[in-house]
């Protein structure tokens, strides 16, 4: 969320009542044609463009509901308290609320002044409402969750006409471990009191609320590799990597790794193959797993199916890896000479490929997938391979 990004509704210069006077006849010609206007903003055109049929105000959860969803979205509450020390003061004064809301588009906290809020909750904008664009029309904190970005709605801007009084102005909160939404936090008020430096203080807080997010993130990761470390769960001889529960390393012994791995879906204790690790034994942790290098000679069985796949074995230990055609004959390929191949030599001996190029693409997205099984230049296997046929 950077502030060349950013795209106030109004400049200074504009006068808000006039704004609001073009852009409904805007708004009614498109409520009348369904054609989006030249003249509209990109994001109010996307966003005009998304709108369907929108069924109207739900019923809002209950208090108790709405006390689970807070529970549950434990990061999201954490930085409430610093998204109202940054935000409340400039609500209070312009007369407007501020909204946090859950990764659904629940309001799930509301604070400000009483008049705001009573005109607020004669829209149904209230604690427990969702407000998602296919809810309610296109607004700034359903339009946030659908753009990922900070988005301010002036007046006619808003699909539901009952909104035009309103100017809104959301930034999405991101969680930092996996980019995946948490919630989204909006300031709300009359469209009189439309500013655009609001863009960038609800930006601004939004980020160091992520900020802050991180900060807790890397402690946390520091946490996990102390504990790793006091509780003798990592062997001194062998290959070790301590991750969290989103593959963010904590610790890397005898493994040349990012800041992150991708952790195959549905993790167990047990033996694994972990794209760009290779085979390794995960042993849960507290918040994350150890991985240990697998110590048996690995060998690769190639299958082709259908579906294709490959069987990684090493000693007791095995894990399926399923492939897609192309990489079944690329690794046959490969299997048939370990004195290892050029991409010119690739492509020379795989049917249906076009240029060095496409073939040195294919075997990138394959050695992500493998490991340390694919080496290059020239490509070769690393391990015993050989195709095994029903």
């Amino acid at each position: 969320m950077t502030q060349s990004r950013l795209e106030a509704a109004l400049t200074v210069f504009d006068d808000p009542t006039a704004k609001a006077r073009e852009l409904l006849g805007l708004h009614r010609a498109w409520s009348t044609s369904r054609q989006i206007p030249d003249l509209l903003r990109p994001v109010i055109a996307r966003a005009w463009q998304r709108q369907g049929t929108v069924p109207g105000h739900l019923r809002p959860l209950g208090d108790a509901a709405v006390a689970e969803r807070r529970d549950r979205a434990e990061d999201l509450a954490s930085v409430v308290p610093l998204l109202g020390d940054r935000l409340l003061p400039l609500a209070a004064e312009a007369g407007n609320e501020l909204v946090v809301s859950d990764d659904q588009g629940y309001v799930l906290w509301v604070s400000g002044p009483a008049p705001v809020r009573r005109k607020s909750e004669e829209l149904g904008y209230v604690q427990g409402a969702r407000w998602r664009e296919r809810d309610v029309g296109v607004n700034a904190l359903g339009t946030a969750m659908e753009e990922r970005r900070p988005v301010q709605i002036f007046g006619p801007e808003h699909g539901d006409e009952d909104q035009h009084p309103w100017v809104c102005t959301s930034a999405p909160l991101l969680d930092p471990r996996t980019g995946t939404l948490l919630g989204v936090v909006t300031l709300s008020g009359s469209y009189r009191t439309a500013h655009p430096h609001t863009l960038s203080l609800v930006t601004m807080a939004a980020g160091e609320a992520m900020g802050l997010l991180r900060s807790r993130h890397a402690d946390g990761l520091r946490r996990l590799a102390r504990d790793a470390g006091q509780r003798g769960v990592v062997p001194a001889r062998v290959a070790t990597l301590v991750v969290d529960d989103a593959g963010w390393v904590a610790s890397a012994h005898g493994y040349g790794v990012g800041e992150r791995i991708r952790l195959p879906a549905g993790l167990s204790a047990g033996p694994a193959w972990v794209p760009g690790v290779g085979q390794v034994f995960a042993e849960p942790l507290d918040g994350g797993w150890l991985l240990r290098a697998a110590v048996a000679q690995t060998q690769l069985e190639l299958r082709p199916g259908p579906p294709p796949s490959a069987l990684m074995r090493s000693g007791t230990d095995a894990t399926e890896i399923p492939l897609t055609a192309r990489h079944f004959e690329l690794l046959t390929l490969l299997a048939a000479h370990p004195q290892g191949l050029d991409a010119r030599e690739v492509l020379s001996r795989l049917d249906g490929a076009q240029t060095e190029v496409t073939v040195r693409a294919e075997l990138s997205r394959l050695r992500r997938r493998l490991g340390g099984l694919i080496e290059s230049r020239p490509y070769r296997l690393t391990v015993p391979a050989a195709v095994v046929r029903p």
